[in-house]
């Protein structure tokens, strides 16, 4: 039995009817998204395993009052926090007041201007609520018939972004009775998920939905499960079965899990996931704000916590999960008393580079929080923030712009051209390093890797409409290597393959670093 069939047998392979009357099948759920362009896999590849520079999309799906003030300040009284609050306190107008929001939130030309500057992935946080009738629980199941509407939405967003070739991974920001004690987890008070068997049971069959709407689009980049849960002593084994739902359905979508707050815990369970549930990446969150000391500290404190803290951690972790990390969240804002008495606008910025820099180093992936708020009037919006000089106004890798006159043809002639002489460079500071061992070596399966790494690479920087850079080295790396056993043989030379291939990315890159795309 193959590994698609033997995981289907572990989990149910249909949806099954509760007591909250209509529940859709899974070609209602899809027809309700929308029509999204015909899975391309050579040009998913390309959006899962990119480099990505990205930003979340907060509040549209997933709704918190100090963000979108708007639908919420009719009913400041009652002080309405999670979602869920705030359906109760709309009552019967919920529908129609919910339905105005989505429709205005984001438009087309919101991810124009992102595309334009270089973002190509969102994250696109989600309740789990919003598949509707059949997969709601507590105030949702009362008000569920009003997310009847919302995959049109959901399906809108991803369409926009596939027009102009940004990725986006989906993430299911809250999940039934909630996995944290924040309010954007769906609900209010202390999180629930973890002592409900009925609420994990949910989940899963809304990760089966999720995966049977995304699994095959072409833009998204992956499926996250959980955002920032609490690290309850029954999230691993709750990773695990979640990871076997989705198993079933797709060998390929990446699965993005949080680290509950702890970075080295998670890492080293997603290590040994890894080994049987293949693409898997670990979602850290950054931010400077929140600790009571770091509200104290001045930009010139936060840089030293940063480089001399921060980033071995991060790394450690990165090394420990094969490049598998991503900061699914950061921000520029600082607390007052990081800027106090000076420009915050100057201060939030020049840590906000030393951060990216930072990231840029040891995670695949990083998304800004969030994309707008209600009235853009403080940094935690990135249009605001780019607009005060607190971001950098681009973010397209190797320094490239839409009007240089590097032509990405000419590069990738001259890479080819150059190819043979980067190969035999490459090779000979390899064997150099092997010599220290004693022992047979299989260079010519060095070469393969590097090849296939070079050609990788080249399709990366030409296949979609701006150069995209590979971000999941090790793990793209480690996918051709199978493949290429799997053809040719040599398991013990596995590893002088991966070496080849990551190694023609790091010379590619070099060379792309070394080109001036700023000329006209």
């Amino acid at each position: 039995m193959g590994l698609l069939s033997d995981l289907k047998s572990k989990v149910s392979g249909k949806l099954s009817a509760n007591d909250n009357g209509h529940h859709p099948d899974h070609d209602e759920l899809r027809a309700r998204l929308g029509s999204l362009p015909p899975f391309d896999p050579a040009k998913a590849q390309v959006f899962r395993y990119r480099k990505q520079y990205g930003v979340n999309l907060g509040s549209m799906f997933c709704l918190e009052p100090w963000m979108a003030t708007d639908i919420y300040k009719e009913y400041h009284d009652q002080g309405p926090e999670a979602e869920g609050d705030l359906l109760e306190c709309m009552g019967d107008c919920c529908g129609e007041k919910m339905k105005a929001h989505w429709d205005s939130w984001l438009v087309r030309a919101d991810f124009e201007r992102m595309s334009n500057i270089g973002i190509n992935a969102v994250r696109l946080p989600l309740g789990y609520w919003v598949l509707g009738r059949g997969f709601a629980a507590g105030k949702y199941k009362r008000h569920a018939a009003t997310y009847d509407e919302a995959l049109h939405y959901v399906g809108r967003v991803v369409a926009w972004a596939a027009e102009f070739d940004i990725g986006v991974l989906v993430d299911i920001h809250a999940l039934p009775g909630g996995q944290n004690f924040d309010s954007h987890s769906g609900a209010t008070g202390p999180p629930q998920f973890f002592d409900s068997r009925k609420f994990q049971d949910l989940a899963i069959k809304c990760y089966e939905a999720f995966t049977h709407l995304f699994a095959s689009v072409t833009n998204v980049v992956g499926l996250q499960i959980v955002n920032e849960p609490v690290d309850n002593p029954q999230l691993e084994g709750f990773y695990e079965r979640a990871l076997t739902q989705v198993r079933s359905q797709s060998l390929d979508l990446p699965v993005y899990v949080g680290d509950g707050w702890n970075l080295a815990k998670y890492a080293a369970v997603v290590k040994r996931l890894r080994e049987r549930f293949g693409f898997i990446v670990v979602d850290t969150h950054q931010y400077w704000v929140f600790r009571p000391e770091e509200q104290q500290y001045r930009v010139d404190q936060l840089t030293r916590e940063l480089w001399e803290t921060t980033v071995p951690e991060l790394s450690q972790a990165s090394n420990e999960l094969g490049g598998n990390l991503i900061v699914g969240e950061y921000s520029s804002v600082l607390a007052n008393g990081s800027f106090d008495g000076e420009d915050p606008a100057k201060c939030m910025g020049a840590f906000a580079r030393e951060q990216l820099n930072a990231f840029d180093q040891v995670a695949a992936g990083t998304w800004y929080w969030t994309w707008r708020l209600q009235h853009d009037s403080w940094f935690w919006s990135m249009q605001y923030a780019i607009n005060a000089g607190a971001m950098p106004p681009a973010y397209f890798p190797f320094g490239w712009t839409p009007s240089t006159a590097v032509s990405r043809e000419d590069v990738v002639n001259t890479a080819n051209t150059k190819r043979e002489e980067w190969r035999e460079k490459r090779l000979e500071g390899h064997k150099s390093y092997v010599s220290q061992w004693k022992g047979e070596f299989g260079f010519d399966h060095y070469a393969a890797g590097f090849d296939k790494g070079l050609d990788a690479a080249l399709k990366f920087f030409s296949q979609l409409g701006c150069p995209s850079k590979v971000g999941f080295v090790r793990q793209l790396a480690s996918e051709h290597a199978a493949e290429y056993v799997a053809q040719h043989g040599h398991e013990q030379w596995k590893w002088e393959f991966e070496d080849g291939f990551r190694e023609a990315i790091e010379e590619f890159n070099d060379y792309c670093q070394s080109l001036d795309f700023t000329q006209d």
